[in-house]
């Protein structure tokens, strides 16, 4: 409640600059992205559904144009949908598909993402695939997780603290 509003005013803005004809094509990886997030945020706010569906139109039009270059809009994508409640299954699948999607990018190029981003994605990507079946492949991730980041600037806590959680069951 304190921020009510805050991703209302942010989508507006964004949204002019997205039309706005002097933006760079460089800025539009951030401005598509972080609008169809501030849209995401909107809809919650509103509990407007209709919005949540236009926000996952941006990102997949985002993604379409832009993750062969960047990881951003399907790492925001996959942020948005794996914080959606159990019911929206639909939308949720994206944090599996666009967080494998990103390992796998970065496997083919070292250079995709940095570690922030990596740590992130290795940890969502195991948090995502909880089954017995994963359990190998996400204590393997985990441990990406952890080693990429030494000075926990990025997801090595929660790495951990899954890891742990793993290991207890």
């Amino acid at each position: 409640k304190k921020y009510a509003g805050y991703a209302q005013k942010s989508y507006d803005i964004l949204t002019k600059l997205s039309k706005n004809e002097e933006t760079t094509p460089e800025l539009m990886i951030y401005i598509e992205s972080y609008r169809a997030s501030s849209l995401s945020l909107v809809a919650g706010e509103n509990t407007k559904l209709s919005l949540l569906g236009k926000a996952f139109e941006i990102f997949e039009n985002t993604i379409n144009k832009y993750s062969s270059i960047s990881p951003r809009p399907e790492f925001m994508r996959g942020s948005v949908a794996e914080n959606l409640p159990f019911f929206m299954w639909k939308k949720r699948k994206f944090a599996k598909i666009d967080f494998e999607s990103i390992i796998k990018k970065q496997e083919k190029n070292n250079n995709y993402a940095d570690f922030r981003i990596m740590s992130f994605s290795y940890w969502a990507w195991a948090r995502a695939n909880k089954s017995k079946k994963n359990r190998e492949q996400a204590i393997k991730y985990l441990n990406k997780a952890i080693e990429i980041d030494p000075n926990y600037k990025a997801g090595r806590k929660r790495a951990e603290e899954l890891k742990d959680k793993y290991g207890k069951k």
